[in-house]
């Protein structure tokens, strides 16, 4: 197969994984994530503090336990708000869908199957043979 081909094909798969429900919801929930100052605000503090710690780790400084607690407390505050909670599940369900992809396209470069019957492995429902 000529390699315009192949990148045809891939073009046709990312067109068709941008048009999947599970891109879609994920869209959606980022942009109501957006217009909710409450819960954007704690994400961009919570990746703002993870930054700097992972930069003083890289550095060899020592994270305080006053940063550690810190980091604590905004974990606590993002897994008690629902609607972070539901973009890290709608997040989750795309996720799945590119290992599913991942594990489709590896299974047919290495040669493997993947039975109809048991494709919990690659997402499920991928129908190859």
């Amino acid at each position: 197969m000529a390699t315009e081909d192949i990148i045809k094909m891939a073009f046709e798969l990312g067109s068709a994984i941008a048009a999947s429900e599970e891109i879609a919801s994920l869209r959606m929930m980022q942009v109501k994530l957006s217009e909710n100052p409450e819960a954007y605000d704690l994400i961009m503090r919570y990746q703002d503090a993870q930054t700097k710690i992972e930069n003083k780790l890289q550095e060899g400084l020592l994270v305080t336990q006053a940063e550690e607690n810190h980091i604590n407390i905004m974990e606590q505050q993002i897994n008690a708000n629902p609607l972070i909670q539901e973009l890290v599940e709608i997040q989750e369900k795309f996720d799945n869908l590119m290992q599913g992809v991942y594990f489709a396209m590896n299974q047919a470069i290495s040669g493997g199957s993947c039975a109809p019957d048991s494709c919990d492995s690659c997402g499920g429902g991928c129908s190859v043979q």
